[in-house]
């Protein structure tokens, strides 16, 4: 890592790093807890993330302003909801012995994507996808755990009928896991009052962060229920996300060396809801 710092991992961690306030696992605020996940070498993974959506979007929309000219087909836009596994289990190991909660192997996931076919049924899009692993109280104070990743992907589609659809699908990128605690920034009222000086900033959530490549391997089915091969679309993803498993921690541009391994591999499944096109 060059001249890159070193701290060693003890999970008391009292000094403060960039991130948010507290993230709760709720998906009323999925958008806080995206931005939780753009920290110290997990920024790197998700500005990846982003842009290989991004280039997805361009490619979607180039494809779309030449549908006129015959020369590609049809698409879909859609969100999800489902559950994932995590390769966390040596990190729940390291924060059981040292007192703290554990989170399990699973994941609440939550995805956004669209794709467009190409003529001759090849599919070309992007997706991210959040994870929610969990949280906890620990010694009066909120740790938790979570993640997220975005890919380019390829597939092929295969039309069953005017209504049914399923295509497998390839998908690159990156993404990033990041374990945070509670800081203890609260003041008393009629402490304000006695001394209504201004403080100094307060003490910023301390995050253990990394980020990894992904590659998503996965399956999906469509149904556009209406009949006119247009319109409103259910379906199911499921699949498994490769990932390198690696102790290459970070906190606040430290290295964090004796850290235990962890990754987002995992198998997952996903329902999802949004608008289709068959032809």
């Amino acid at each position: 890592m060059g001249n890159v710092r070193r701290v060693e991992l003890g999970l008391s961690v009292h000094h403060g790093i960039t991130g948010t306030r507290r993230v709760h696992c709720d998906l009323r605020i999925i958008a806080l807890y995206c931005k939780e996940l753009c920290i110290n070498n997990m920024r790197e993974a998700s500005v990846v993330a982003f842009r290989v959506v991004l280039l997805a979007m361009a490619v979607v929309a180039s494809a779309r302003s030449m549908e006129g000219q015959g020369i590609f087909g049809p698409g879909a836009g859609y969100v999800g909801a489902g559950v994932s596994g995590v390769g966390t289990r040596a990190l729940d190991d390291r924060l059981n012995a040292r007192g703290y909660p554990t989170f399990g192997q699973s994941a609440v996931g939550v995805n956004i994507g669209a794709y467009h076919i190409l003529a001759g049924g090849l599919t070309v899009g992007g997706e991210w996808h959040g994870l929610i692993i969990g949280d906890a109280v620990h010694q009066g104070r909120e740790v938790g755990i979570g993640g997220g990743y975005g890919t380019l992907g390829l597939g092929y589609m295969f039309n069953l009928s005017p209504r049914l659809r399923v295509y497998p699908r390839i998908g690159l990128g990156g993404g990033g896991l990041g374990l945070w605690f509670e800081s203890d920034s609260a003041m008393a009222f009629d402490d304000v009052l006695a001394d209504p000086r201004p403080r100094p900033e307060p003490p910023r959530e301390p995050v253990l962060s990394r980020g990894t490549v992904v590659m998503d391997l996965g399956l999906g089915a469509e149904l556009l229920p209406g009949g006119w091969g247009r319109g409103f679309m259910v379906g199911v993803r499921l699949g498994y996300l490769a990932a390198p498993s690696s102790a290459d921690w970070q906190l606040d541009g430290y290295e964090v060396t004796g850290a235990p391994k962890a990754s987002l591999a995992g198998p997952y499944v996903r329902a999802i809801i949004g608008i289709g096109r068959s032809r």
